[in-house]
């Protein structure tokens, strides 16, 4: 396999049918999500309606597709570790294989953590990014049910999603600088932590060097509770007002029920997709953040890549 100087598209070139089966089973599963609520919904409409016996009828059908729901859950999680596992081997053999040039440019803390942590990243990212990708989609499905239903239901969610992701967007470079000053403190604890135990190794107890390491460990941890609780408070900013906003849709839509414009069942499955908007929105969040990681672990790891070899996993 030839080399090139992106990477990320390296390893996923090598991965192709991981990738494939990793995206199959992620539709299987977020389009059951979505089904199975419609099958509430026309049951509680049946319900509403005295029609007993194809309400018992939709229950059976809903155990059916949930029962299938987890058997493709337990697929999903195989296929993203076949997906993991093999991006993880790439993403290594750029690092490692014929490559004692690039070691000398980096410190041995920085060396360790890109092996150890900062390639577990990259992986985690792109692992999850497949079912993330396809959930983008099921909350474009959501609107456009939305609008099925009322235009005014369909506006205010649209006009709250933007806002929402536009907030998401502007804090975005200020969690990447956060994750900066995370990881450069954690490079500098990491090697303090290697002198340290060569050290203690050689049986010699150095309290100048202790104390460095002390410091160093309570730097990271200021860092490390900054970074994750800025991501954290954006999170629950934009989660509290779409479950605020969701509220206010159902107050609307009771309303257009005792208006006879909209069945009791609508009033269900409109709350179970606000409920996947929020969820979704908090898989954005965490987006946003664990993307600023991907560029920093990616940056760091590309201090450390190959340009003339092939990868042999």
């Amino acid at each position: 396999m030839k080399n090139r100087d992106n990477y990320t598209s390296l390893v996923i070139h090598d991965s192709y049918k991981e990738l494939f089966y990793k995206i199959i089973t992620s539709v299987f599963i977020r389009g059951l999500l979505l089904i199975i609520p419609v099958f509430w919904s026309n049951t509680v409409n049946n319900l509403s309606d005295g029609n007993f016996h194809k309400a018992y009828f939709l229950i059976i059908i809903i155990i059916i597709l949930s029962l299938f729901y987890y058997v493709w859950q337990y697929l999903n999680q195989v296929t993203w570790f076949q997906f993991y596992n093999k991006l993880y081997l790439g993403y290594t053999a750029l690092i490692t294989k014929n490559n004692s040039d690039n070691i000398k440019k980096v410190t041995l803390g920085e060396y360790t953590n890109v092996i150890n942590n900062d390639i577990d990243i990259l992986c985690n990212f792109l692992g999850n990014g497949v079912a993330r990708g396809i959930q983008i989609l099921e909350i474009l499905f959501i609107y456009f049910y939305f609008l099925t239903q009322s235009i005014y239901i369909f506006l205010i969610t649209m006009m709250i999603s933007v806002i929402m992701i536009i907030l998401l967007v502007i804090s975005s470079n200020q969690i990447k600088e956060e994750n900066i000053k995370r990881k450069t403190s954690l490079d500098r604890k990491t090697v303090v932590a290697h002198q340290m135990y060569d050290k203690l190794k050689d049986g010699i107890y150095d309290d100048g060097i202790f104390k460095k390491f002390h410091q160093n460990n309570v730097d990271y941890l200021k860092a490390n509770k900054r970074f994750n609780l800025l991501a954290q408070a954006l999170i629950y900013l934009v989660l509290g007002i779409i479950e605020l906003t969701k509220y206010g849709i159902i107050i609307y839509s009771v309303y257009l029920i005792g208006k006879g414009k909209m069945e009791v069942g609508t009033i269900v499955l409109i709350y179970t997709y606000y409920d996947k908007i929020i969820t979704n929105f908090e898989v954005l969040g965490t987006i946003s953040a664990e993307y600023q990681s991907f560029l920093v672990s990616l940056k760091r790891l590309n201090k450390l890549g190959i340009h003339q070899t092939e990868i042999e996993l």
